[in-house]
């Protein structure tokens, strides 16, 4: 009787054991980012950098729109802000970070698709306002340029959206500068040769006619040491138009006959030079830290 009483104690400890166990409440383990710092938003599609060069280690992507955490602004003047994302530190370009959240719009109606003029016409917007006015604001599609023309007449927008402002109505067979194969909303960021403008444009009113040139080796030239981390770039202005450079993220507009000196982030970035009625001008260049530069830009008539 009392082997009989023993294991039954043993059989009812083991089931109430059982039940303890299944009962204990799931820790979330999610790691998180802890500070005071201000919440940016990306802009684009990130690498996160062990530190602060292009050339360390890449512990991860932040994909676009993501929260991080400003952890560190101090190096900002260098280019670079260390952020926290889903619990782990690292450094990236503030360039890419913007304080507005990053929404996704819906796709255009059947009926706007296309987006050919008799939609609004330019500055006679529908009744609710712009989506965003700027070209630039939010919308990276990197770099990977061709030539192509506007297969019939099209909407030249300041947005990639049919509630964008109408920059003006392309004609037929209106030769653009495609920064990529990527698109946003459907809509591709183009370059206006005729007047030298960027904007967007329709991908389904835009046909490829060739590849873009493209200088892989860079067309700035080496000034020497500076005392500065940051690259010194003198860009001079030797024709009689005004042009807008484009470097990596950062967009400048020179008046003609002018020089500027800016101060840009070292590492590897596109560039794109234009003027009206010209074909721009891209490629590669890669900026030293404690490196000055110089670019002139003219006009030849082939």
């Amino acid at each position: 009787m009392k082997r009989l009483l023993y294991i039954c104690l043993l059989s009812l400890l083991s089931i109430t054991t059982g039940v303890s166990q299944s009962s204990w409440p799931s820790v979330n383990l999610k790691p998180k980012c802890y500070g005071d710092g201000p919440t940016y938003y990306t802009t684009r599609q990130l690498e996160m950098f062990e530190s602060m060069s292009m050339e360390s280690a890449v512990m991860r992507d932040v994909p676009k729109g993501a929260a991080v955490l400003v952890t560190n602004s101090f190096f900002g003047e260098h280019g670079w802000w260390e952020v926290c994302y889903q619990g782990q530190t690292g450094w990236v370009s503030k360039v890419h970070l913007t304080r507005k959240r990053i929404t996704q719009q819906a796709p255009a109606s059947a009926e706007q698709e296309d987006d050919e003029p008799g939609d609004d016409e330019p500055g006679d917007d529908q009744e609710q306002e712009p989506v965003i006015s700027s070209t630039d604001e939010g919308f990276g599609v990197g770099f990977n340029p061709f030539l192509a023309q506007v297969s019939k007449m099209a909407n030249f927008r300041s947005a990639p959206s049919t509630r964008s402002i109408v920059i003006r109505q392309l004609p037929i067979r209106t030769q653009l500068y495609v920064f990529s194969d990527q698109t946003t909303n459907e809509f591709y960021k183009v370059i206006d040769i005729q007047t030298g403008k960027i904007g967007w444009v329709s991908k389904s009113l835009i046909r490829r006619t060739g590849d873009a040139d493209i200088n892989y080796s860079g067309a700035f030239q080496s000034t020497g040491s500076t005392s500065e981390y940051n690259s010194e770039v003198i860009i001079r202005n030797k024709s009689s138009r005004k042009i807008t450079l484009i470097v990596g993220e950062q967009t400048y507009t020179l008046a003609p006959h002018s020089a500027e000196t800016k101060s840009l982030a070292p590492g590897k970035m596109h560039y794109v030079a234009s003027a009206a009625g010209v074909i721009p001008t891209s490629g590669y260049q890669t900026f030293g830290s404690f490196q000055g530069y110089q670019w002139e830009f003219w006009i030849e008539t082939r």
